[in-house]
């Protein structure tokens, strides 16, 4: 799994027209992939994040996109 890849994910999503709690758990489902497949930890620390600051961008990018659009 590559950033490129979730990034054509994420974008596919917020392209598509879905109910609210199934772009939920799609968002959901994304994030726990980037989590096992990047091991993010369950605490982001400033040294974890500066060591993996495309991670962390494209992560927290997921995470606001989903506060936001469900």
């Amino acid at each position: 799994m590559t950033l490129q890849s979730i990034l054509q994910e994420f974008h596919t999503l917020k392209a598509e027209i879905i109910p609210v709690d199934l772009l939920d758990e799609r968002y959901a489902d994304l994030m726990i992939r980037m989590e096992q497949s990047y091991k993010i930890p369950d605490v982001i620390t400033e040294e974890w994040e500066q060591k993996n600051r495309s991670v962390s961008t494209v992560y927290r990018l997921i995470a606001s996109n989903r506060l936001m659009d469900t």
